[in-house]
């Protein structure tokens, strides 16, 4: 059986670090995207240019693509595998997997205002004024047949012990 778990939420709340700090400590696999843009550090991804990402897209390669702030992501079909996936995507693309897969939980990381912002200005990425506008953009409402909310508010250690005990839920439900 496949068990899918998407992780979603605004650039700069931390799912990349929560997906990292677990690696080691739950038994999954951990499915990286395809991305058009440069390497980040806390990243572990495929960095492809938009020639190749366009001829994998036209070959079928990914179950889901997206466009990003200028960027494009996708998601291999060949590396879901049997047993637990974690893999973060766009809240664009939920439906994409709820429409192949029987067992898919989305978990939207959320952090309060002053903190993305904090955090986004640290990245370096973009000016206070870009960060603000990204801040104060409205998303529609998730739409997702499993959601799960998840603070990550807490210091690392506390945030990721608790996304710990989230998956690890997730993993041994029925």
């Amino acid at each position: 059986m496949k068990k899918i778990v998407l992780i979603v939420g605004a650039s700069g709340v931390g799912k990349d670090t929560l997906i990292k700090n677990i690696q080691d400590k739950v038994e999954a696999n951990f499915v990286k995207r395809y991305i058009t843009r440069a390497p980040d550090n806390n990243e572990a991804n495929y960095y492809i240019d938009n020639e190749a990402f366009e001829q994998l897209k036209r070959d079928d390669f990914f179950i889901s693509t997206w466009k990003a702030h200028n960027n494009r992501y996708g998601i291999a079909l060949s590396h879901i595998k049997n047993g637990l996936n974690i893999t973060s995507i766009s809240r664009s693309a939920i439906k994409d997997f709820e429409d192949k897969f029987d067992y898919v939980t989305t978990i939207n990381i959320t952090i309060p205002k002053e903190q993305l912002f904090q955090r986004l200005k640290n990245r370096g990425r973009e000016s206070d004024e870009q960060i603000q506008k990204r801040i104060e953009r409205s998303y529609p409402i998730i739409d997702a047949k499993n959601l799960i909310r998840f603070d990550n508010s807490k210091s690392i250690e506390e945030s990721t012990q608790d996304f710990i005990n989230l998956i690890q839920k997730i993993k041994d439900e029925k």
